[in-house]
Parts: structure tokens; C-alpha cells; sequence
């Protein structure tokens, strides 16, 4: 019986190629979309389930209450670990991680690579299971000068060579004995190094963190409990551990589950309220869309050709078949059609994939040996089949023998509210998608247009490492010498990446349950003049002033001031901890850190030398290539050891609109298809009703009707449901999209002229989708049509 099912299926599939190909094509594309969006949700659902004891790994977060707000930051006391370890039954072990500073040189022979590191305390590996290729993870962090790294690394630096106990020099400095090799950190997990010193090392190589008290908050810490059931008991210990060790410090530390900090990493009033998770569930629901989309093509197009098809119904229920065999006579086609789309959806996929992962930046891949993974697929073909032909199936297998026999039978009447619902549900999701596309790129546009408050054109950084720790001033008076760069400062990190602050600042008038978190950062000479930075009254920082480069003068920026209620602000004093200093500057807010936030309070002091980056303005007279080569060629002489790195501010500060920019982008490519999908199935409604209607057509014609007329007559009825489409739409992209603006703090409001907009390419693409068809019928000769009459 089922041989005989499959032999039907496949000749009336092979007997109307055209609706054949259509269907498929539709179901291809919207499995294949489907697939690409599952392939890269699975990317982030995987993110450190790498590990195996993943579920009992959890990072300690610190809420620090202030402002009138908790504040949540990842980073702690460096004694904090120690501690844990000591007054929590359930620690199996506690560790530090940081990377400021673990980015270095490392140097084997005549080969010099500049890589990204980690410090780590012994015990690190312990807790992750990373695998190790040679060596062992209990003792490879035991020696102070110990380094573990890559089997990437290991390949670079050493060749064919064993690696195992090879020399390696840091930063020209410090020699390092290989004391492992691990398998390289996948893309998907949330530490990323190259290679892992001792922590410390760190400690010896910064004096401030050796030393360093509750008050300062700067180590990442890991735990591993026992059991994910000490949770509870490890939190209430842990709630007031800073205040116990440090009177009158508020903040609070807890531990939250190492698996869920890539999903759920954002944090409001001290609680995960989402995250990355959100954008999962947006693009679950996308793949949803786009495969359920695919589906009502199906259905719409088989139930159009119920009429074609009712004569046979009708017959083989006067000959004994009943409904179920119907039933599964029908279901077989549509899932033969089905798994031809899914295998078409697999090499679409394949094909695509480098695109995609190259328009994303990352690299998903189809696991080709996972069992699973076919399991999946085929059964998404299999679902598809059923969901698509199960409507179709029940609504054919339900046509009267006598009724479809006699001729008395209309087929697809009674179907016909149905496939006008679901042609509406289809263009509306694209009305919607539209709408969105168009609001994510306003917004970002508009953060994009906004004043950043410092001039990022022409502005370039180098880090400041090896000899430039002492050649820095140097590098930027002899560059300016030489009308390569106009003006030139230091700063203690990108201008583009906030970092350290505070809440110890003072000022007269400030109340004493006032507590207000202040930005810190420190920079060197010029820094108005290079950054572009408007000053608002006062100077900036000038050898010219002893007082500056004692550390007793600061720069405040206008939040500062409004915050202080100063009337002068210039020459007022305040108290920085123990430190009395004086403002000599005020200058107009920039966007440091997230642009997408308000600007806090900021405290600039003077730095000298001891920066992080060198900040550039190049000269504008000369050409943007033949300054770099200038600047490459001078680090080459003042730094020769490393190879010269130039970064552009602008470059780097769009890489802050990444994620939305990512969430616009995969919102226009699927959207994109979800449309294509849905315009399939109208391009094969409109050709079926372009052929029910051909004698119609033929006596209009003969009537002396035009071909605007006949086109017009043919595309009005898929024109109302269209625009009943975007009549439904409009009020739920209005919620969707105001929801999602919410959580910028700057932000667009949506107007009139996006929804008419997205109505107005809507209109357009169904235009030209059933204009076709209709143009066609409209053009044919009536001779043709009529001659049986």
C-alpha cells in the first residue's frame, strides 16, 4: 500500500512541475532559513558547555549599591577568593582571572608574536576542563614562571618542534618555561586567551595589586562548589563578606552560574533580567515565522487546486477508499515534497554558510558526524511535511463523491476564507519585519548622528608597550616635528572603552548619604587639543603647572559640575579618597563606554607618561596612508622589538553598534526571505486564478475590455488582503518595536512615515509579484480560450 501511495505522490508531483517547483522552492528557502538561524542559536545555547562540570562553576558578581541604584559588575576584591575558599564549607576551590596587562610579546629564537593572555591562579584548570594535549592541568600553573598555551600558539611559535619546557620570552623580558599544551578555546566560550601565566606574575608586575584591599575591584573570580544545591547557603555567606572584612563598605558579592552568564548577562537593580537570551528568542521565533510561512504556501497553493483534483477524490471513494487512505495518500505527497525541499535546504545551507559566518564574524558549522544533527534535520522535514499537508490532506479527503461526480462540485470555495487568512497572517509578518528592519537602522542611526563629544575623524591610538613606556613623548614631539600628526597625548586606555571609577569623591555641599559613582581616567598633555574634547571654562593639563604633574589639579567633565552645584567650578576644591585637589578645567561631555547610556560624572587627572594608549591627531594637509606609513616607520625605530599596531578611533567605536548592527542585518536577510517565500506562493496563487479564469478573461477581452482593465481586475483581490495585511500589522509593530526601544536610554520615537513606508514596499512587492501572472492572462489571445464555446 505504501509503494503504491509513493508511486502516486511522485507522478502527480512529476505531472505539475511548475506547482511542484514552486512549493518546493518555497519550503527550500524556508527550511534553509530555518537551519541557518537554528545552526547559529545553537552556537550561543553551547556557549561553555564545553566543560564538564559546567553546572557547578559560578562567577562571583558584585553589587554595589549607589546613586539610587544597584549597580552589577563581574569585578572583585583580590582577597575575595582566598576568602570564599575559607568561609564557604562548600568551595571545592576558588580562583582569580584577569587580562589587563596579560596581552604581550612573546618571543622563541628570531620569531616574535604579539598574542592575547590571561592570569590565572593555580587551580584554574582544575575547574575547567580544557584538554590538555601535553602536560598536566594540576600542576601546569604551579611554577611562577610557568605559561600554558594553545595548540594554535604552540604551532606558531615553535613548529614541528615538542614545546614542552621550551624558553619563551615575555615582552623581551621575562623568560617563560612551556609547562602545557591545550586544545584551542573554542569562539563560543566566554574566556578567550592564547595563553595563561601564573597570577602571580600579574601581582609582581603591578605593586598596587599585591597589595590591593576590599576597596579595590579588579580580579574576576571563579568558584566550583560541591553540589549546585549549595548555592543558596554559599549566597547568604557571601552577602555581607566585603562589609565583614571591610567596615562600612556596602557592596555585596554572589555567585551566579557560570553557564548562564553569556545568555543572561545583563543585570538591573542587582537581578539577571536577560541578555543575549532575548535575541535567541527573537530569532527562535524568527526561524518559527519563516518555516510556518513556507507552510501556509503549501497549504494555500494545494487547497487552490482542490477542483483539479476533486474528480479524482471523487472516483476513488466510489471504488472503496476511504478517508484515512485519502488522508495518507495526500500527507505522502507533501512529505515526499517535503524531504526533496530538505535535501535542496541542506546544500542551500552549505553553500550560504561561508556567507553567512563571514557576515556575522563568527563560524558556524553543520556537525556532520553528529547523529543528532541528521536527526534533527530529517525530522524538520518530516514535521514540515505533515504540518504543510495535513490541512490540504483533511480538506480534499473531505470532498461528497455524488456532489464532485455529477459535476455539481466548486472546488476551493469553501477553502477560500482560509487561504485569504492565511495570505494576510503571511503579509503581515512581512509588513512587520519591514517595519522592524527599518526602526533597528533609525536607531542606530540616530546614536550614530549623535554628538560623541569628541572628534573620532582622523584620531588614531597605539598601545603603549615595550619601549614606548618610556619613548612616548618622544614619539609624539617627533611626529609632530615632522607634520605627520598635529597633536599627540597619552591616555590610560582607549578613549573608546570606559573602565575604572568611583565613589570616593567629595565636595563641599555634598550630603553624606549622597553617593554618586564618578568615571576615572587619566591622561597627559594636549588631551583637549588631540581628542577634540570641547573645554567649557578653564585649561587643560600644561608642564607649565607643577601642581598638575604633582597630582594635585584635576579636569572634570560638565556632569561633574552639574552634579557639584559649583557656581566656579574652576579653582574649587574637592577631595579625591584621602587627596585634596583642584579643578582647573571643565569639559563638555563624551561618550566613553556605551553610547547608548547617559554620561556620568567623570574625573580626568594628569597621567604623564603612565598611560595605555598614545592618541593621535593626524595632520589633515597629508594623506591619511602616507601618515600611517610615517607612524609605522617611527614605531619600527622607538619600539623595535614589537610590531607597530595603529588603531582608528571611528573604526573602533563602531564596533559598539555590533550587536544592533548584527540584530538589523539578520532582521533584513531573513526578513528578506520570509517576503521572497511568501511572493512564491502569491506568484502561484495568482497563476492559478489567472487560469480559472481564462474564459472570463477571453469574453472580456472580446467585450473590448483593456489590458489595464483585465490586470486590474486580476491583482484587486490579492491587493484588499494585502492591504487588510498591513492594517493588522501596524498596531503590533508599534508595540514590538516600542517594547524593544525601551532599553535605550537615547532613542528614536516611531513615526508615521516607517509604517507607511513598510505598507508602501509591501504594496510594491505584491505589485509586481501578481502583476505578472495577471499581465500574462490579460495578453493572451481569447481565440484560445473561447474556441470551445
Amino acid at each position: 500500500m505504501f509503494k503504491n501511495y509513493l508511486k502516486i505522490a511522485w507522478r502527480n508531483i512529476a505531472k505539475h512541475k511548475g506547482f511542484s517547483l514552486i512549493n518546493a522552492g518555497g519550503l527550500a528557502l524556508g527550511m534553509a532559513s530555518c537551519l541557518l538561524l537554528l545552526l547559529y542559536v545553537t552556537y550561543h545555547l553551547n556557549y561553555d558547555k564545553q566543560f564538564k562540570n559546567i553546572d557547578n562553576i559560578y562567577l562571583v558578581e558584585n553589587n554595589q549599591p549607589g546613586d539610587g541604584k544597584i549597580y552589577t559588575f563581574a569585578s572583585t576584591p583580590r582577597l575575595a577568593a582566598a576568602t570564599i575558599k575559607t568561609e564557604i564549607p562548600d568551595a571545592v576551590r576558588a580562583v582569580r582571572t584577569i587580562t589587563y596587562t596579560a596581552e604581550g610579546l612573546l618571543t622563541y629564537k628570531n620569531n616574535s608574536f604579539k598574542k592575547a593572555g590571561m592570569f590565572a591562579d593555580d587551580g584554574f584548570f582544575d575547574i575547567f576542563s580544557y584538554h590538555f594535549i601535553k602536560g598536566s592541568a594540576s600542576t601546569a600553573l604551579k611554577s611562577p614562571n610557568a605559561i600554558i598555551i594553545t595548540q594554535k600558539l604552540a604551532k606558531t611559535l615553535f613548529g614541528d618542534e615538542d614545546p614542552m619546557n621550551k624558553i619563551v620570552k615575555r615582552n623581551n623580558q621575562l623568560p617563560l618555561t612551556v609547562t602545557g599544551v591545550i586544545d584551542d578555546v573554542p569562539a563560543n566560550a566566554t574566556f578567550q586567551f592564547e595563553f595563561v601565566l601564573p597570577w602571580v606574575m600579574f601581582e609582581d608586575s603591578n605593586a598596587w595589586a599585591k597589595n590591593a584591599t576590599w576597596g579595590s575591584n579588579f580580579a574576576r573570580t571563579v568558584v566550583q562548589l560541591k553540589d549546585p544545591s549549595a548555592l543558596g547557603k554559599a549566597n547568604n555567606i557571601m552577602k555581607n563578606m566585603v562589609e565583614r572584612h571591610n567596615d562600612g563598605n556596602k557592596n555585596q558579592l554572589f555567585l551566579y552560574p557560570f553557564k548562564k552568564l553569556h545568555l543572561y548577562s545583563e543585570f538591573v537593580e542587582g537581578k539577571a533580567v536577560g541578555g543575549m537570551i532575548d535575541q535567541i528568542k527573537l530569532f527562535i521565533t524568527l526561524a518559527i515565522c519563516i518555516l510556518l510561512v513556507a507552510c501556509v504556501n503549501f497549504m494555500n497553493l494545494s487547497t487552490a487546486r482542490s477542483e483539479e483534483r476533486a474528480k479524482e477524490v471523487g472516483i476513488r471513494k466510489a471504488i472503496g477508499s476511504n478517508r484515512a487512505s485519502l488522508i495518507s495518500q495526500f500527507i505522502t505527497e507533501s512529505v515526499i515534497l517535503s524531504l526533496l525541499s530538505t535535501a535542496v535546504a541542506i546544500g542551500i545551507v552549505i553553500i550560504s554558510l561561508p556567507y553567512f559566518n563571514n557576515l556575522l564574524g563568527i563560524q558556524l558549522a553543520i556537525p556532520y558526524s553528529s547523529l543528532l544533527t541528521w536527526g534533527a534535520i530529517i525530522g524538520i522535514g518530516l514535521f514540515t511535511g505533515v504540518l504543510a499537508g495535513s490541512y490540504p490532506a483533511f480538506y480534499l479527503s473531505s470532498f461528497e463523491p455524488i456532489k464532485v461526480l455529477k459535476g455539481m462540485f466548486k472546488g476551493g470555495s469553501s477553502a477560500l476564507p482560509l487561504r485569504k487568512v492565511l495570505v494576510v497572517v503571511q503579509f503581515g509578518f512581512a509588513v512587520f519585519l519591514i517595519t522592524a528592519t527599518i526602526c533597528i537602522y533609525r536607531q542606530i542611526k540616530f546614536v550614530q548622528e549623535k554628538s560623541t563629544g569628541f572628534d573620532k575623524n582622523n584620531l588614531v591610538e597605539i598601545p603603549i608597550e615595550g619601549d614606548l613606556k618610556k619613548n612616548s613623548d618622544i614619539l609624539i614631539n617627533q611626529l609632530k616635528t615632522d607634520g605627520i600628526v598635529t597633536n599627540g597625548t597619552t591616555l590610560s586606555q582607549s578613549i573608546t572603552e570606559d573602565g575604572n571609577n568611583t565613589w570616593g569623591v567629595s565636595w563641599p555641599g555634598k550630603r553624606d548619604d549622597e553617593t554618586i559613582l564618578f568615571d576615572v581616567f587619566s591622561v597627559g598633555n594636549d588631551f583637549v587639543k588631540t581628542a577634540g574634547v570641547k573645554l567649557i571654562e578653564g585649561r587643560e593639563f600644561s608642564p607649565a603647572y607643577p601642581a598638575d604633574t604633582s597630582g594635585k589639579s584635576v579636569m572634570i567633565n560638565e556632569s561633574a559640575a552639574k552634579v557639584m552645584k559649583f557656581k566656579n567650578p574652576v579653582g574649587s576644591l574637592i577631595k579625591w579618597g584621602d587627596t585634596q585637589v583642584t579643578i582647573i578645567g571643565v569639559y563638555k561631555d563624551f561618550v566613553w563606554g556605551s553610547p547608548y547610556e547617559k554620561t556620568r560624572p567623570m574625573l580626568t587627572s594628569y597621567g604623564g607618561n603612565g598611560g595605555a594608549t598614545i592618541d593621535l591627531r593626524l595632520n589633515q594637509n597629508k594623506s591619511i596612508s602616507a601618515n600611517i606609513a610615517a607612524i609605522n616607520k617611527a614605531l619600527k625605530t622607538f619600539n623595535p622589538a614589537y610590531p607597530p599596531t595603529v588603531k582608528f578611533v571611528d573604526s573602533d567605536f563602531e564596533k559598539k553598534f555590533q550587536n544592533e548592527q548584527l540584530l538589523a542585518t539578520l532582521s533584513n536577510l531573513f526578513g528578506g526571505l520570509a517576503i521572497i517565500i511568501s511572493c512564491l506562493g502569491l506568484f502561484g496563487l495568482a497563476a492559478y486564478a489567472a487560469e480559472q479564469r481564462v474564459k472570463e478573461i477571453g469574453v472580456r477581452k472580446v467585450l473590448g475590455a483593456s489590458v489595464v482593465n483585465l490586470a486590474g481586475l486580476l491583482s484587486k483581490d490579492f491587493l484588499k488582503l494585502v492591504a487588510i495585511a498591513i492594517v493588522l500589522a501596524i498596531p503590533v509593530s508599534i508595540w514590538a518595536m516600542n517594547k524593544w526601544l525601551q532599553k535605550f536610554e537615547y532613542r528614536i520615537t516611531i513615526s508615521w512615515w516607517m509604517l507607511a513606508l513598510a505598507g508602501l514596499i509591501t504594496v510594491i512587492i505584491a505589485i509586481a509579484t501578481v502583476s505578472y501572472q495577471a499581465i500574462k492572462a490579460a495578453l493572451a489571445s481569447p481565440v484560445k480560450s473561447l474556441r470551445s464555446e
